[in-house]
């Protein structure tokens, strides 16, 4: 039975103000759209937005579903302000741990202390007998206590794994894991059951859907245990809902044995294109660049693979006719992988895609506007870290720091994300830092401001864009007839509320394939 939403402005993204009067949604497509006076006789009922206001569903392009869900179940660490207090918040739990358990802690930020300094390892093991592990809120860095370091056998004698440091200070281990040093110990934790990661991924889901997203493109197939485990949990969370739709980027070391499950892909849980790490983060100082880092002179961070290595995993996600996904941060890291894309081309009609693209000049601009690649931008980075990085890279470089108009007027696909956990998942955040270039409350004219969209632009990244990184541009993302009914439905127009109110505009429904799965105020 057909269903005419109507009772409120409705926001077709297909252009500039282009709005709606009432949209026929039948069977989770919608039919068409009009007016009511058109399209009412073909409805058999009415959902009243009562003055809300629709706009396509927003989709999240880049985050960590599960790993959203574990920052949901353990300590949230992203407002403490002092060393002091992030001791004071850890005792709290760790005075009431078994010497079995695990502590985990997740939002590390030194740059938000007075002196930017982490615990020492003497102080983490004074917390108590458990296992600790603080994440730093890039999640390329993380502290661990001697517990933890012992259950992964590090010592004082354990060398660095490639892409990766075991931080040590005149050969003593210092608690301090970079990139590929600290799966030796989160990917191998033994709470981390089918059970843990079901319950991760239903906080996730609830609380996205509460922030109005329809969907995400997530990366978690290398986390939690063989591949299978996580699918599993998606099977039976997700896909049974039909509540939420999720993209699934594979990573390059479970990529080939997903492959050869020969997964079938449904509306709601489909599987994408090869993930591979091509740097570290800036946070961490392992961001790979052409010249060091202004405060580090001896250090220009890390390339995590060799380009002959880059080369044969590209080359197998073709093989298997599949696009490549790169987490690329530094300049270096970005120029290094255009040339193998340039060298290795998808198919016709496919797009590579280059997450976070965070450090850019010119000369980098055009290489990615020559190529068939994407860009997969997250919106809030220019917001939280901006000084600290201006102080690693140097007035000059910052300049190409977290570039968004500069890839549009490029003419390249650009979508929003979050890469929650680092950053908050909720889509208004993000379309605000696009537009303002500034943290909430700040009143400067933004960093970076040459880099700021409009509030089309900014909404387009989590609507159009999203379709069209994946290539479901024709199906998702817009209000047309054809489309996918997924809506986003808040109570305020975020196009016209004053901009410092835009953050805090309420979600009244968040809509997939015609069902209300979050309902605030929005009343049939």
């Amino acid at each position: 039975m057909a269903t005419l939403w109507t009772g409120g402005k409705i926001y077709t993204m297909a252009q500039v103000g282009e709005t709606v009067e009432a949209v026929l949604e039948e069977d989770g497509k919608i039919v068409a759209t009009g007016s009511v006076e058109s399209l009412s006789p073909l409805a058999a009922s009415i959902q009243h937005l009562q003055g809300s206001v629709m706009y396509p569903g927003f989709v999240d392009s880049h985050l960590h579903i599960i790993g959203y869900g574990e920052k949901l179940k353990h300590i949230d660490v992203s407002m403490v302000t002092s060393k002091d207090m992030l001791l004071e918040k850890l005792q709290e739990r760790m005075s009431h741990a078994s010497a079995q358990e695990w502590v985990i802690a997740i939002g590390l930020n030194e740059n938000q202390f007075d002196e930017p300094i982490f615990p020492t390892l003497a102080e983490l093991d004074a917390l108590g007998e458990a296992h600790l592990i603080v994440k730093r809120s890039c999640h390329h860095l993380i502290l661990a206590n001697s517990k933890a370091l012992a259950f992964a056998g590090i010592t004082s004698t354990t060398p660095s794994p490639e892409g990766g440091v075991i931080d040590k200070v005149d050969g003593q281990l210092t608690g301090v894991l970079k990139d590929a040093a600290l799966y030796l110990i989160v990917n191998h934790m033994p709470h981390i059951t089918p059970a843990y990661i079901e319950d991760a991924l239903a906080k996730a889901i609830v609380s996205l859907q509460s922030y109005g997203l329809v969907g995400g493109h997530s990366e978690d197939l290398s986390y939690y245990g063989p591949p299978s485990q996580p699918i599993q949990a998606y099977r039976k969370i997700v896909e049974a809902q039909q509540s939420f739709k999720v993209h699934l980027l594979q990573h390059h070391t479970v990529f080939e044995e997903v492959v050869k499950m020969d997964l079938l892909s449904s509306p709601y849980l489909e599987f994408g294109a090869m993930k591979i790490f091509i740097d570290g983060a800036f946070g961490g100082r392992t961001a790979a660049l052409r010249q060091p880092y202004c405060d580090d002179p001896s250090n220009a961070g890390m390339l995590i693979h060799s380009t002959e290595q880059l080369t044969k995993y590209v080359q197998l996600a073709r093989h298997y006719g599949q696009t490549v996904a790169v987490h690329a941060i530094g300049d270096l890291a970005i120029e290094t992988i255009l040339a193998i894309f340039a060298a290795n081309p998808p198919q016709e009609g496919q797009l590579d895609r280059v997450i976070h693209c965070s450090l850019v000049d010119d000369d980098i601009l055009s290489k990615l506007a020559d190529l068939p690649v994407a860009v997969d931008m997250q919106p809030q980075f220019v917001q939280g870290e901006y000084q600290a990085e201006l102080s690693r890279l140097g007035t000059k470089r910052a300049q190409g720091l977290h570039p968004l108009k500069s890839l549009l007027d490029r003419g390249l696909i650009v979508a929003g994300g979050s890469d929650a956990p680092i950053e908050v998942p909720n889509p208004l955040v993000g379309i605000y830092a696009a537009v303002t270039r500034r943290n909430v409350g700040e009143t400067h004219y933004g960093y970076n401001s040459q880099e700021k969209v409009s509030r089309f632009e900014a909404v387009r990244l989590y609507t159009v864009g999203a379709a069209e990184i994946i290539g479901q541009q024709n199906t998702r993302g817009k209000i047309a007839a054809g489309y996918a009914a997924d809506f986003t439905i808040l109570q305020e127009d975020l196009f016209h509320v004053e901009i410092e109110h835009l953050p805090q505009i309420q979600v009244a429904c968040t809509v997939v394939d015609g069902k209300i799965v979050y309902e605030n105020r929005c009343k049939g």
